[in-house]
């Protein structure tokens, strides 16, 4: 019988991005291309609690994708399991992220703002990191080459995209939001395309 987790990290990448888009269409100060995805949850943001919601579930959903990955006895690869630790990670790190909310631009930094700034740079390097070692760990299986070099492609990827986005926030550029969004949903659909493959694997 064929394990469910995998519904998990398809359904909650989208909520996600549904959140992004609904989140800045129902903003009219908003602007998609330079607003970053904090400032959607920032304190006394509009809307804000609806946004939480979605991207609360969004983090208990990777959780529990990263767990049923973790545990699942048809996948026994060292790699591909602490990539799978590193998602747990990465869900409790986002849902932390809810509560430290940034800093408005142009204000003096608090407390809240530099644990959201820490914890967002470790989502990121973990972000990363569990993509290459789920490459790594996928070396095992010869029939997924395309994925492998899919995921090595799109670690590196997020690697570029996300240092152009923190230098285009850090010289207040138009295109920070763009930068941001490009970097984060390629991680999406990587975790949406990986949830696919395990669970249509014939194997399974």
């Amino acid at each position: 019988m064929k394990k469910l987790y995998p519904l998990f990290g398809i359904i909650g990448p989208l909520i996600y991005i549904l959140a992004v888009f609904l989140g800045g269409a129902i903003r009219h100060d908003y602007n998609l291309l330079y607003n970053s995805i904090s400032e959607l949850s920032m304190l006394n943001a509009p809307n804000k609690l609806l946004r939480d919601v979605l991207f609360g579930i969004y983090n208990v959903f990777i959780i529990f994708f990263g767990l049923g990955a973790y545990s699942d006895s048809n996948i026994n690869n060292k790699k591909f399991n602490i990539a799978a630790f590193m998602l747990v990670v990465i869900g409790i790190l986002g849902l932390l992220v809810l509560v430290f909310t940034q800093d408005p631009r142009g204000v003096p930094a608090t407390l809240s703002g530099n644990l959201h700034v820490i914890l967002s740079g470790i989502t990121a390097a973990l972000t990363i990191i569990s993509v290459i070692f789920v490459g790594m760990g996928f070396r095992e299986y010869t029939n997924r080459k395309i994925f492998i070099w899919y995921s090595f492609i799109t670690a590196i990827t997020i690697l570029v995209f996300g240092g152009i986005s923190a230098g285009s926030f850090a010289n207040n550029s138009s295109f920070g939001g763009l930068f941001e969004r490009l970097t984060i949903f390629l991680f999406m659909i990587w975790v949406i395309i990986l949830s696919y493959i395990i669970l249509t694997d014939k194997t399974r």
